[in-house]
């Protein structure tokens, strides 16, 4: 009697430890099917940002190597510790500072899109002046389109900003991708801020009201990059000569 109970115990804990490996193993593939999704977005974001991060030496010549094309910007990784979207002007922090080459005015990013530009640094955490700010006065472009104008957060929707100054004598489709121009260095030309949701004409002004749903969805704000442009100084420099013709 006491043989077959051990054999019965034995069975079961037998059958109860197949079925717990079994239940581990879906878990860690689901984890693992995630997990590799993301970083798919992830590669698949940063293959699509590798033209824009150089800059060419010599458009003359058709050879391409390593010789004629130098790195221009850099990605800092970081993670935000703290936010807001539900005011007129928002703001988050990061878990890096001047500790890992953080300085103000630099661009950040998300796998998705623009989110702000570098307010305040520290040693170790920075305040980040969100997307989601008034005076933000990030310059874009209209996909496949010489308009461009400026990005402002002006309608208090946390999924949306506005992109001034378009003349309503230039066409615009909705649904047009809507991407930085680069023009300060903050970020790399070409990158995505967002999609054309509405146009429509301001009243009085020969003026577009251009509502732009943004890529990013600010209210999920976890993982981005700080944008590290390697010829900044040199960008300014020059750019303070335009100062001195006015």
């Amino acid at each position: 009697m006491n043989f077959a109970r051990t054999k019965f115990f034995n069975s079961s804990s037998a059958v109860v430890a197949t079925i717990l490996t079994w239940e581990r193993n879906v878990v860690k593939f689901v984890y693992l099917d995630e997990a590799n999704k993301k970083l798919q977005e992830e590669n698949a974001s940063l293959k699509k940002k590798i033209a824009s991060n150089f800059i060419s030496i010599d458009s003359s010549t058709v050879k391409i190597n390593d010789t004629i094309r130098k790195l221009s910007f850099q990605e800092i990784p970081a993670t935000v510790i703290n936010s807001t979207y539900n005011y007129p002007n928002n703001y988050f922090t990061i878990d890096a500072g001047t500790a890992k080459g953080i300085k103000k005015k630099m661009g950040v990013v998300s796998s998705d899109g623009v989110v702000g530009i570098v307010y305040d640094v520290s040693k170790h955490f920075s305040v980040v002046k969100s997307i989601l700010t008034s005076n933000i006065n990030i310059s874009a472009y209209i996909n496949n389109s010489d308009a461009y104008g400026i990005i402002k957060y002006e309608n208090g929707n946390p999924r949306s900003v506005q992109l001034t100054g378009i003349s309503n004598d230039i066409f615009i489709k909705k649904g047009s991708q809507v991407k930085t121009r680069g023009s300060a260095g903050y970020f790399p030309a070409g990158t995505p801020i967002g999609v054309i949701e509405s146009i429509t004409p301001i009243e009085g002004k020969p003026l577009w009201n251009i509502t732009v749903r943004l890529k990013q969805d600010m209210r999920k704000l976890r993982y981005v990059y700080v944008i590290k442009n390697l010829h900044q100084l040199e960008l300014d420099t020059i750019e303070e000569k335009i100062n001195e013709l006015k």
